[in-house]
This record gives structure tokens, C-alpha cells and sequence, in this order.
């Protein structure tokens, strides 16, 4: 089921290790998960690997700390 975006809350109660594909409703939210993601990292709340699939307006985020 396509989700409208990525917030932060679903990142932060990720466990480290876990990988997570999300499917959204438009291409532009990949590029914005990346970004929130990002973020997310700058502000030392955890980090995440994101890797696009804008064919299938997907994302698969990993949280790796």
C-alpha cells in the first residue's frame, strides 16, 4: 500500500539493522525521504542508508546507527 511520505517518527522507531521499503504516492517524496533522512543525521538522531527507486516511486531505507 502507497504511503503519502516518510516522517520522521517512522525513522526513529526503526532498530538498528532493519530495512524498510516504502512505496509512496508521488516521485517527488523520494527525493524528500532522502532529505528528511538526511536530516535526521545532521541532528545526531540516527542514520539511515536510502536507496531510490523512482520507477516505482519506492524507497528502501536501512537504519545502520
Amino acid at each position: 500500500m502507497a504511503q503519502e511520505k516518510v516522517t520522521r517518527k517512522e525513522l526513529r522507531e526503526m532498530h538498528i539493522g532493519q530495512t524498510r521499503i516504502i512505496t509512496l504516492t508521488d516521485p517527488k517524496k523520494v527525493t524528500s525521504a532522502k532529505v528528511t533522512a538526511q536530516q535526521m543525521k545532521n541532528e545526531k538522531e540516527g542514520e539511515w542508508t536510502v536507496k531510490p527507486d523512482y520507477e516505482a516511486i519506492a524507497v528502501s531505507i536501512t537504519r545502520i546507527a
